[in-house]
């Protein structure tokens, strides 16, 4: 899906698989990390063929897998803005991150230009209920505490759907009217194109603005394959 954004805003994208899945636009049935070494070997074949202009993480399931990610980074001379889509859980409900990786997942974020989290990912990344505009307010400038920025992305109910964007200091909220129905990804393909913004030097406001109107256009062009919910297709 990552690489399907990265394709429709014309940037080359090369991917490191973290992790197996057998799933469908309905359910996730298994899930299984893909080992450590070979995790950070995929990273090395990346960085030797060329320093990416942005790295943008999403599911890695397991503390060891998190960890090296963490070491790998770490180790680099130059970062690029970094954004994490701090995945916990599918859309369909089913938990993919068990407690140890979730402690781990805790010490990777301050490494990164901005932090993705739905309500749910925030509240159990910052260990509050989150159950309005308020707290998920809250939720956000606490995991943004260490230095780095969160766009919380907005799952309450209600006509407008809005996203929290903590910067330091500063907080915004984006709004716009809920589209109908379900997408699967929806968090995944906003990380993706934000992810492709900041590599092009965007402000991270702007950036954010610009992913969010992808997103946007990725649920007019959705379209459900089979049962379950509906998927983006490019364009």
């Amino acid at each position: 899906m990552d690489l399907r954004v990265y394709a429709e805003l014309r940037a080359l994208g090369m991917a490191v698989v973290a992790a197996v899945t057998a799933q469908n636009n309905r359910r996730v049935i298994a899930a299984g990390p893909i080992a450590p070494a070979l995790i950070i070997k995929q990273l090395d074949a990346v960085w030797e063929q060329a320093k990416p202009d942005a790295l943008c993480i999403g599911l890695l399931p397991d503390a060891a897998g998190i960890k090296a990610v963490r070491t790998f980074i770490k180790r680099l001379p130059r970062r690029p803005p970094i954004v994490i889509d701090p995945v916990i859980a599918a859309s369909s409900g089913s938990r993919l991150v068990g407690a140890r990786a979730v402690a781990q997942l805790i010490r990777l974020l301050p490494l990164a230009n901005v932090v993705t989290p739905n309500l749910y990912e925030a509240a159990v990344l910052s260990n509050m209920k989150v159950t309005n505009t308020e707290s998920a307010e809250s939720a956000a400038r606490a995991l943004a505490s260490d230095g780095g920025a969160v766009l919380l992305t907005g799952h309450l109910k209600g006509v407008l759907c809005v996203d929290i964007l903590v910067q330091g200091d500063r907080v915004r909220r984006f709004a716009a009217p809920r589209v109908a129905g379900a997408m699967r990804g929806a968090g995944g393909i906003l990380a993706a194109a934000l992810a492709v913004y900041l590599a092009r030097g965007t402000s991270l406001e702007r950036a954010v603005e610009h992913a969010r109107l992808f997103v946007r256009r990725a649920f007019r062009s959705a379209r459900t394959v089979g049962s379950g919910r509906r998927q983006y297709v490019s364009r």
